[in-house]
């Protein structure tokens, strides 16, 4: 359940804007980024109804990372180097081939799925802006 897909080139959390716009030619979705106060929210639609969101500090830095969709994203990929975090984490709450929750002082992961519904996020406490809290992160 953690991890379905090969799909390259995603903006890893804690990584820079700049390869958002290719995440979004790889994948042949929708790329809107929509300005919000403290943050910008870019959005990756796919054909099928699928949805990443990677929220971006003023800095340029992807502070967090949601989706939903029918399938689970690559999370390597989607992770970046904070995959180690999701695969040592001690999980807070476990629901089998439901739901997962990790919470650390530098990592934050849920996810929860079922019968072609998958639906997550991930952030880095300390990459949230100060001026913001983490439930932006949806």
């Amino acid at each position: 359940m953690l991890m379905m897909g090969s799909l390259p080139a995603w903006a890893a959390l804690g990584s820079d804007v700049a390869s958002v716009e290719s995440d979004a030619q790889v994948l042949h979705g929708q790329h809107v980024m929509v300005a919000k106060v403290g943050y910008n929210l870019h959005q990756i639609t796919l054909q099928d109804g699928s949805a990443v969101n990677e929220f971006v500090s003023p800095a340029g830095i992807v502070f967090g990372v949601s989706w939903t969709g029918h399938f689970m994203p690559n999370l390597h990929q989607l992770l970046g180097s904070y995959i180690t975090n999701l695969q040592q984490g001690q999980r807070t709450q476990v629901v089998p081939r439901r739901a997962v929750t990790i919470q650390g002082d530098n990592f934050v992961f849920s996810s929860m799925g079922h019968a072609r519904f998958f639906r997550g996020r991930a952030y880095v406490p300390g990459l949230v802006p100060a001026n913001l809290t983490a439930e932006v992160v949806q």
